[in-house]
Formats: C-alpha cells, sequence, structure tokens
C-alpha cells in the first residue's frame, strides 16, 4: 500500500475485522498514434524475419559444414595436368632441294592442335583471354568466389538478365581434365576443392599454358596455335593485338563466334576483348585506339598448303610413313595397330621423312599418265608400283598404284602386296651365295640341262624341270659361263642352288637381306631359284636387298623417316643408320658387272632399260604364267624397282603392255640419266683377267677366244690347257651314254 493511503475497516459475520481494499479510479483510455503502432508491427515483423533467416542460416551452415567435411574426406581431389587428355595435330615433313624444311601433310583424328609454349604467346594474347574468361585469375586461388556468388544469385533472381558462368580457368581446366561435367551441385564442389587442389602445386602459367593449348576454336581448331594458323595463316608468336582479341572472343561460343562462321559477330566481340583490356591495364589508350582502327585479314578459309592436293588426299608416300611410324609404335610400346594409330595422329609429333619431293611428283606424275605402260589401254588394264631409295636405305619416292590416287591411307602394292619377284630373286640368292663362299668363280662352265627328267605341271602335263622360258618355248642345251644371268637361264640357278644346298640358302637370304615374308616351304629349290616363293615378298623388300650391288655389299634397313619428336620437343625414334655387310665387297663388285651384262649383253633381257649417260646394273623377273613382271635397277645414286600384274593373280596380256625394264626406263629414266658422271664403286681387292670362253679357265696362246673377267683373289680359275669345247660336248655326250 501506498504511503498516506486510508483503508477501511469491515466486520465479517463472525465478528471478524478485515481491511477492505480502497477501489481503483477509472483512468482515462490514452489515444495511440497509428503511425508508431505500424512501425512496432513492421519492426516485430523484420526482427522475427532477421531471426529466422538467422537461424535457418545456421542450420545451413551447420549441415553444409558437415556435408563439406564428409565430402573432403570422401572425395579423391589429387589431379595433375598431365591427365589432361590434349589431341594434337602431328605434322610431316621433307625437305626440298635447298634442304629447306617443307610440310607434307597435318594429321589428326579428333582435332586440329598444335602444341606452344606459353614463352612464345605473346602477353598481350594472354591478357586479353585472361581478362576476358577470368579477370581476377592472378589473384584467386582457383576460384573467384565473387564471380560464383553473384552468378549463384543470378540464378535465382536473374537480376543481370542471363545466365552468368562462374568458372574460373583454372575450374574450366579441371572439368576439361577429369571429364567431369555433370550439372549438379555435387560436381560443382568437386571442381571448386579440385581446383584449389590444382593451384597449390601448379603456377598460374602452367594453368594458363594448359588452357590456351585446349581450349577449341570452331570446327576442328583446337588450341592457340592451330586457331592463329586457321584464322590468319601465321605463328602465334605473330599476333598482332587486335587478331589476339579476335581469337579471345571466340571460346565463348566457338562454333558462332569464329571469323569464319559470323565475321561481324567475331567483330563486336573483339570489341569488348579490347575494352576489357584496356580497363584493366593491359593495354594503353593509344594501343586500344589502334587495335579498334585496325583491319584484321582473315586467311582464306578455303585455300591450300603448297603441299596439300586439291582434292585433300595424301600423297603415296605420306601413306607410307603413317604406316611405317604406327608400325614402330607397336613395336616400341608394345601397343596394337589401333592404338599405335591413335597415339600419331593425336600425338602432336613432328615426322621428318626421306623424301625427295620433286622425284615424289615426277614419279606420281608419271604414274597418272597411262602410255608410260603401254601404247594402248585395255578395259582390263594391270596395276603396277614403283619405289626408289639411296644406298644407305633413305626411301625417296614410292607410288602404289596406277591412276589418280582414290584415297588417303589405300592400298600400296609397292609395300603392302607380297608376290612373286621371278628370276629377281637370282642375284641375291644362288649367284651372290655361290660367289660368297667360292663354288664358282665368273667363268665356272655349266650345262643348261634340267634337274628333274620329268615333272608334272600345273595343268598335270609331264614337263622337264626347271625350264627356260623364252618365247613360249622350252630351251635347254649349251654351255654357259654368266651368261645364265644375262639370258635369265633357269637351269643354272637351281643346280647351283641344289648344290649349295637350299636351307643354307634360304638362311643367306633371311639373315643377309633381312627378307621377312618367308615361310618354312621356300626352303626348297623352285623357290630360291626361280621366286616361286608360298607367298612371295614386297617389293620394298626385293629392292632394298639389291643395295648390295652399289654400296660395296652393305645392307642398311630401309627407312621412310630419320626421326620423331614428340610434342615437347623430345625425339621419340631416331632412325639408326646400322649397315649389315651382306656380301663381301668383293662379291659385291663382281655381281655388279655380273648385272651390267643383263643390261648391256647382246642376249640381255634388260636391254630396254638401258640408259645413255647413266651406269645401270640389273635384273628383270618373270613369274609363273606371266602374273606378275618386274624389273630391279641400280644406278650410282639409287636402287629403284617395279612390278606390274593383276592385284588378283592373272596372265598379262602379251603383245600390249611394254616389258618391266622398257617400264622400269619410261618412269625412272630421265630421273637417272640426271646423275650424269657417277660411276659405281671400284674394289681394289677384285682382279681382271681374260678368260677362255671355251674352258671358263684363264686365257692361254692356246685359246681362240677370250673375254675379260672379273675374279676374287680367293678363287682365280687355272690355265687354259688348250683343251676347248669341242672334248667338253663329247665328254658329255660319253657321260649320257653311261647313263
Amino acid at each position: 500500500m501506498k504511503r498516506g493511503q486510508a483503508m477501511a475497516i469491515n466486520e465479517n459475520s463472525q465478528g471478524e475485522r478485515f481491511a477492505e481494499p480502497p477501489k481503483k479510479k477509472k483512468r482515462k483510455k490514452r489515444k495511440v498514434n497509428p503511425i508508431k503502432r505500424t512501425l512496432a508491427v513492421i519492426g516485430t515483423t523484420i526482427l522475427s524475419l532477421i531471426l529466422i533467416v538467422v537461424i535457418t542460416g545456421s542450420i545451413i551452415a551447420a549441415a553444409l559444414t558437415v556435408y563439406v567435411l564428409q565430402f573432403v574426406d570422401q572425395e579423391q581431389v589429387d589431379i595433375s595436368l598431365s591427365d589432361l587428355d590434349l589431341d594434337y595435330t602431328t605434322f610431316i615433313y621433307g625437305y626440298d632441294e635447298n634442304g629447306a624444311t617443307v610440310e607434307l601433310a597435318s594429321i589428326s583424328r579428333n582435332a586440329d592442335r598444335i602444341p606452344v609454349s606459353i614463352d612464345r604467346i605473346p602477353q598481350h594474347v594472354q591478357d586479353a583471354f585472361v581478362y576476358t574468361e577470368d579477370e581476377r585469375f592472378y589473384e584467386h586461388a582457383g576460384v573467384d568466389w565473387k564471380r560464383t556468388f553473384t552468378a549463384f544469385l543470378n540464378e535465382f533472381l536473374s537480376f543481370l538478365g542471363s545466365r552468368q558462368g562462374g568458372s574460373t580457368i583454372t575450374q574450366q581446366l579441371v572439368r576439361n581434365v577429369t571429364g567431369d561435367d555433370n550439372p549438379d551441385w555435387d560436381r560443382k564442389m568437386r571442381e571448386i576443392f579440385r581446383s584449389a587442389q590444382l593451384e597449390k602445386y601448379c603456377t598460374k602459367t602452367d594453368i594458363l599454358e594448359a588452357y590456351l593449348n585446349y581450349i577449341g576454336f570452331g570446327g576442328s581448331a583446337a588450341g592457340i596455335q592451330a586457331a592463329s594458323m586457321k584464322y590468319f595463316g601465321k605463328d602465334v608468336s605473330e599476333l598482332t593485338i587486335a587478331e589476339g582479341a579476335c581469337l579471345a572472343a571466340i571460346p565463348k561460343s566457338p562454333e558462332t563466334l569464329n571469323p569464319f562462321a559470323n565475321e561481324e559477330a567475331n567483330l563486336e566481340r573483339q570489341k569488348t576483348v579490347l575494352w576489357l583490356m584496356y580497363k584493366n591495364a593491359c593495354i594503353s589508350q593509344r594501343q586500344y585506339e589502334a587495335a579498334i582502327a585496325e583491319e584484321v585479314v582473315f586467311r582464306d578459309p578455303h585455300a591450300k598448303t603448297d603441299n596439300e592436293e586439291d582434292n585433300g588426299i595424301q600423297n603415296w608416300f605420306v601413306d607410307m610413313v603413317i604406316n611405317d611410324v604406327v608400325s614402330e609404335f607397336q613395336e616400341i610400346y608394345g601397343i596394337d595397330y589401333q592404338e599405335a594409330s591413335d597415339k600419331l595422329y593425336n600425338g602432336g609429333y613432328e615426322v621428318y621423312t626421306t623424301i625427295d619431293i620433286a622425284m615424289q611428283d615426277a614419279i606420281e606424275a608419271k604414274y597418272k599418265d597411262y602410255t608410260t605402260f603401254s601404247e594402248t589401254v585395255l578395259n582390263d588394264p594391270p596395276e603396277s608400283a614403283f619405289i626408289v631409295m639411296d644406298y644407305t636405305g633413305n626411301i625417296k619416292a614410292v607410288v602404289g598404284r596406277i591412276g589418280e590416287k582414290s584415297g588417303s591411307n589405300v592400298w600400296n602394292n609397292a609395300t603392302h602386296s607380297k608376290r612373286s619377284p621371278g628370276s629377281c630373286i637370282k642375284p641375291i640368292t644362288s649367284y651372290s651365295y655361290g660367289l660368297e663362299y667360292d663354288f664358282f668363280h665368273w667363268s665356272t662352265v655349266f650345262i643348261n640341262k634340267p634337274l628333274e627328267d620329268e615333272i608334272l605341271d600345273d595343268e598335270g602335263n609331264p614337263r622337264k624341270w626347271p625350264y627356260n622360258y623364252n618365247s613360249k618355248s622350252w630351251d635347254y642345251g649349251g654351255y654357259f659361263t654368266f651368261q645364265a644371268l644375262q639370258r635369265s637361264l633357269n637351269t643354272i640357278p637351281a643346280q647351283l642352288i641344289e648344290q649349295e644346298t637350299p636351307q643354307e640358302v634360304f638362311e643367306f637370304l633371311q639373315n643377309r637381306f633381312q627378307i621377312t615374308t618367308l615361310v618354312a616351304d621356300d626352303a626348297n629349290l623352285a623357290p630360291l631359284s626361280v621366286g616361286a616363293f608360298k607367298y612371295g615378298l614386297t617389293l620394298k623388300e626385293l629392292v632394298a636387298a639389291y643395295q648390295v650391288f652399289g654400296n660395296g655389299g652393305k645392307y642398311y634397313k630401309p627407312t621412310s623417316y630419320t626421326k620423331v619428336v614428340d610434342a615437347n620437343g623430345q625425339i621419340v625414334i631416331q632412325h639408326k643408320y646400322t649397315p649389315i655387310q651382306a656380301i663381301s665387297e668383293d662379291t659385291a663388285y663382281i655381281m655388279n658387272k655380273l648385272m651390267q651384262t643383263v643390261i648391256e649383253g647382246p642376249n640381255g633381257t634388260g636391254r630396254a632399260a638401258k640408259l645413255q649417260n647413266t651406269p645401270l646394273v640389273g635384273k628383270t623377273g618373270t613369274s609363273q604364267n606371266w602374273h606378275d613382271l618386274s624389273f630391279v635397277g641400280c644406278t650410282p645414286d639409287y636402287v629403284s624397282g617395279v612390278w606390274y600384274g593383276y592385284e588378283n593373280p592373272k596372265e598379262i596380256p602379251t603383245g600390249t603392255y611394254y616389258s618391266s625394264s622398257q617400264v622400269w626406263k619410261n618412269v625412272f629414266g630421265e630421273i637417272a640419266e640426271a646423275e650424269e658422271g657417277k660411276e659405281f664403286p671400284e674394289c681394289q681387292d677384285v682382279l681382271e683377267f681374260y678368260y677362255c670362253t671355251k674352258t671358263g679357265k684363264l686365257a692361254s696362246a692356246k685359246c681362240p677366244t677370250g673375254s675379260v673377267g672379273y675374279y676374287k683373289q680367293s678363287n682365280i680359275p687355272e690355265m687354259c690347257s688348250g683343251v676347248h669345247q669341242s672334248d667338253l660336248e663329247e665328254e658329255e655326250k660319253k657321260k649320257t651314254n653311261e647313263d
């Protein structure tokens, strides 16, 4: 009770007294200001909303923290730029007559991409991409949180008018490294953590270099160097500020903003790029204005490179190089053909070839002209192939078929087809082996007779074997020295193989001349003496074997390339010029002289190939039933060979097509004649004597006729006694009667 307030005293029915509280006075109601009341309600509501947001945010933050911690525990975030799947264009080069490097072809399977190091990319080009794609690239640690948050809010509120990307250059690169592009929050979280992880171990320079080598620029062009070559025809190091901005305008929408698709749209975007560069102080106002005013000149999108075929088909040599390098990759890396092919096409390699560009063009031109092979063109003409190399195995030119080339990487009869070499096998089997091991010498006399009295031919008719093919008649009889090779007699090589033993000659052919297509059945008389192999051998193998007759007996593995360099500039394949001394120098020299008689001799089967100014040695070959015709010729600079026949073997029409030696001259004669003044190497160990043409012994005063022969010091015949051909004939008749 307040002090001074009176209290009434009362009694109840029991006489008890109690105090009665005083009565309250009635107060008048105050009038509340409606404005204040409204403000109070609003304030209470806002406070409540803030409390709700804070509480909800705390709950979400707590849940997100738990989610992130669990995500970090579960997710592997290790990442490396080496995981970036970059498909780079591979380039194939040759050298012109002045030794300058010439691009022969560029090959790629998924994209045209040329690797380039960051130090070759001008700073203004780097800046154009950085300040267009990721303005705070050099400031953030993989994630631009300001940009990410802005993009997140815009996703719900759309206050920027259109969707905005929040990914940094690092995040874009991570997405490409991992291939993880699922449109969900888990992917975004993985991307953020991986980007932060990547920036811990890679410099900004490394990341930017990888990014600029990866991104697409429209069509198959990928990477800044390929884009520079595609749109401007120049190296990235030569790009102006305006050109760099033009390229930086493309990645936002490569198929619609590239200048070949929409030059006007590219120009508008280019102006934006230049403004961003100026705003970020990458270029001065003067540079900005000059770049805006610069008229950018683009390369003609339909223009061909100097060595590109009009129809886009690569030449025969490029086909061969690709196949050879793929095969080498298979062996080196232990992978199958498809993997090796993908590796070459997508690896950004530089392949340096052995091609003679002018020679390749000349021979291809000959093969597009049907008069090279015949005076008349048949409805069903045979096919042909040609290959030429130098005496260290460098292949200089190759053609695989007659006429226009139908496509790239097509069947090549010079490198793929296994065919019978016919008599072209004789110099590298019976004759080389016999000379090498002194079974005979230059003037050894042979009797022209078969080994078997009677065998059945393909039609089942009895016939002596081997038979000599001469105008479709079977020719026996007479005595021959090395004229047997000049005439291409089959009986003499068969006698030699039988004497030398087939297995020994078979191993000699395999090991000394590196013939890889032989099988066990080929260690026999018919294959080794007249070329009747089970599968045959390639023209490339055959021509490579003939190297030994022009370089002192050395065999070099044939090659279409000298080296292969990877995208990092490291040599991954270096061809090694390691010779095999297939036959001795003196054997090689004598064989060279012997094969000259095939060209120069009165009965030589290769007389049609004779040159006016250049020495030539060689050998013709005809397989059974006229299915294959071949000629291999050696000049002082080159060894080359031609084949023609039907891909599905059948008889070549006689009297219509030129001889194989004539075809060789038609194709290669002009090139060979340009070797004027060259000679084959001499051999001081070989001795030159006159021999008696009747007995094959060294000629004496009693010998009526003699000729020059070439002899190894280890195998010089004795002096002729004066007993000549008539005595030999009597002796042979006597022996025949006794049999």
